[in-house]
């Protein structure tokens, strides 16, 4: 079948479903009884598009990029911008919104966290490949914060963490470790299966790409085949409902990458502007609709 997704549509169809999950959830938090629960839970499976294309988005960048350095900084800057307002809406006591927005954390965490573990991985100094376990250590204690087991009972306190954590703290590293083991498992196959005079005739660009897409593709079906298998163990229906059911719809993801087709697609200064700041524009607004909609 024709691929026939490059990299702005696939950043479109995640902002799309990015906007959807947003205005359930707002819904929900301002509005929250029988109705709007399921209106946020149909929304929040719309946004399950988001994260992983997210992520195969942030593989594609490192993978071509030319200046690792710029696009840790682009990702950190849109952290530290994500991260003020999250400070700022925490700390307004009239709001509300403290534990909400410490336990939602922050996603460009989880996009610069996941771009270091493969930047430290793919490095060629072993000492320098094993450092690529420090991201996913920040992910752990991110989850320990989150989930009370270290306890922290100061907002304040809360709000400025809400900064730095992920907001996907069990997600993520789960996606990029097994698309790293998957990768890593597929390309041993491969070579395993043809000699090296065989690979040497092929197109390299287009293998490494289907290689990436497979790998990917793979990891994500696990992990919602994981999500899956937690619902019969999680007991509390809060976590059932939010963490576990929503998100084993993160395999309809799969449909999109997989017509991707490797291309970047029209880009310019502005394009690239308009994809990091729609975030925490377009959450801003949501949120400031519907709170002085929540005051009528």
């Amino acid at each position: 079948m024709k691929k026939v997704l490059n990299s702005n549509a696939l950043k479109l169809i995640a902002c799309f479903s990015m906007v959807f999950d947003h205005i359930g959830k707002a819904i929900y938090l301002f509005f929250p009884n029988d109705t709007t629960y399921y209106v946020n839970f149909a929304f929040s499976i719309i946004g399950r598009l988001a994260l992983p294309i997210f992520i195969f988005l942030i593989i594609e960048g490192f993978t071509h990029t030319k200046n690792i350095k710029n696009y840790f900084f682009r990702l950190g800057i849109m952290a530290i911008i994500v991260g003020i307002f999250e400070i700022i809406f925490a700390s307004i006591p009239s709001l509300s919104l403290t534990d909400f927005i410490y336990q939602a954390g922050n996603i460009f965490i989880d996009l610069i966290l996941v771009l270091l573990a493969l930047y430290l991985f793919n490095n060629k100094d072993l000492k320098i490949k094993v450092l690529s376990i420090l991201p996913i250590i920040y992910f752990i204690i991110a989850i320990l914060f989150q989930n009370d087991t270290i306890y922290i009972r100061n907002d304040i306190g809360k709000a400025f963490l809400s900064a730095i954590l992920p907001q996907y703290a069990l997600v993520s590293p789960i996606i990029i470790v097994l698309y790293i083991l998957i990768k890593l498992i597929y390309n041993f196959i491969i070579h395993q299966k043809y000699d090296e005079k065989v690979l040497k005739t092929i197109d390299i660009d287009a293998f490494n790409r289907d290689l990436r897409i497979n790998s990917y593709i793979i990891s994500i079906g696990i992990l919602s085949l994981l999500m899956y298998l937690l619902t019969y163990f999680v007991t509390d229906q809060a976590i059932l409902n939010t963490d576990c059911v929503v998100n084993t719809y993160f395999l309809i993801s799969i449909i999109f990458i997989y017509f991707y087709n490797g291309k970047l697609g029209k880009t310019n200064i502005y394009i690239k502007s308009a994809y990091y700041l729609f975030y925490p524009v377009h959450l801003g607004i949501i949120f400031l609709i519907t709170y002085l909609i929540s005051l009528l």
